[in-house]
């Protein structure tokens, strides 16, 4: 009887056995397995102010929900919003003083243009009166020649008596009345020419004073200058103004806290980092000798330790590069000694639903469907 039940143990365990490894090759035939799983975020991001500075205030806390956009933390910006006020007034006041410049230049243009135009007009009609002056005396000239002839050939004839001394007066009256006129012509003409003369000096001094216009140019072009550079200045302050505040880059929720209000940090240091959670994956760090009969695409079924449930998923890439490749300290080959080591490379999973509860950093095992061709 002993011996019976002996044999039938036996048998129990062998067939228990054969099912056991039948299970097991089907098992490494159709599935790889992996324990080196870790949930983690394409989304998770940290956060850091581009200045240096005193943190005034952080909006959220370790947990929060932010929304694209929205404040979560800023410096201290005091002291930059009085630059910002100082510069802005400098700015202002050097605009209206340009502007007051241009105007006085403007001004001192059309004043100089218009007094060379009344100039002109008016050499031009001294010019004429001259030329009319000048050719009045010419035929007064011929006059009094002729007048002269008269008077002389007058004069022998009176003193001879042959003509009354009425006439030799008359004719006497017309050549001193010529001689009289052509002598206050000429008066005249110097008087215009004078004029002239001195519309010429009046026409230099107006036109230096275009001198006085392209000094206001160069106070103005200096001036500009000066603007620009305090225009680029308050950019630069706007820009630090700007650069005072974190916002959220996307929707979400705080993951982790590192600094306070308060607290003086220096650029770069690291202030919250936020994480979406709808952009979770899982990596696994999968053997090499395992990747066999894997590619994207495969199906997956996803344990989550934390929450002891099983959730469905796929794979959406595999890295083209192990883990080892990206070490701080590389492996050294060189002497041609080493000791073969498995190496592992990077498998994405992604859910096929993004499941409650998962969080960035929990760990899990996969099962993953073989889907390529041996």
């Amino acid at each position: 009887m002993k011996k019976k039940i002996i044999l039938g143990i036996l048998g129990i365990l062998i067939i228990g056995t054969v099912f056991a490894l039948y299970r097991y090759i089907s098992f490494t035939n159709h599935f790889v397995s992996s324990d080196a799983v870790f949930v983690k975020s394409d989304s998770l991001t940290n956060l850091s102010f581009k200045l240096p500075g005193k943190i005034k205030k952080i909006y959220v806390n370790e947990g929060n929900k932010i929304k694209k956009g929205e404040v979560l933390a800023k410096l201290d910006t005091k002291d930059l919003e009085i630059e910002k006020k100082e510069l802005n007034f400098s700015i202002n006041a050097l605009s209206n003083s340009i502007n007051s410049l241009i105007l006085q230049k403007q001004k001192l243009t059309n004043d100089i243009n218009y007094n060379i135009a009344l100039i002109n007009n008016e050499f031009n009609k001294l010019q004429k009166n001259i030329k009319a002056f000048e050719f009045n005396i010419d035929a007064l000239q011929v006059k009094l020649k002729k007048a002269k002839k008269d008077y002389e050939r007058f004069a022998k004839l009176y003193k001879q008596r042959r003509i009354s001394k009425e006439k030799f007066e008359n004719i006497q009256t017309v050549y001193f009345a010529l001689n009289d006129e052509i002598k206050s012509n000429e008066e005249k003409l110097k008087a215009l020419k004078l004029e002239k003369n001195s519309l010429k000096i009046k026409k230099n001094l107006i036109l230096n004073e275009k001198n006085d216009i392209k000094k206001l140019q160069k106070i103005i072009l200096s001036n500009k200058d000066k603007l620009k550079a305090l225009k680029e200045k308050l950019a630069l302050v706007n820009q630090n103004i700007k650069d005072s505040y974190i916002y959220a880059p996307f929707n979400g929720s705080v993951a982790k806290k590192f600094a306070n209000a308060d607290e003086v940090v220096p650029a770069g240091r690291m202030v919250l980092s936020v994480v979406n959670l709808k952009n979770l994956y899982v990596l696994d760090l999968l053997e090499e000798k395992k990747l066999k009969g894997i590619k994207s695409g495969c199906r997956v079924k996803i344990h989550i330790d934390a929450l002891d449930k099983t959730f469905n998923g796929y794979i959406s890439k595999i890295l083209p590069a192990s883990a080892a490749t990206f070490a701080l300290v590389p492996r050294d080959i060189s002497s041609g000694e080493f000791t073969k080591l498995q190496q592992r490379f990077f498998v994405r999973i992604r859910f096929n639903k993004i499941p409650k509860g998962v969080k960035v950093g929990m760990s899990g095992e996969v099962t993953i469907r073989k889907c390529a061709q041996n």
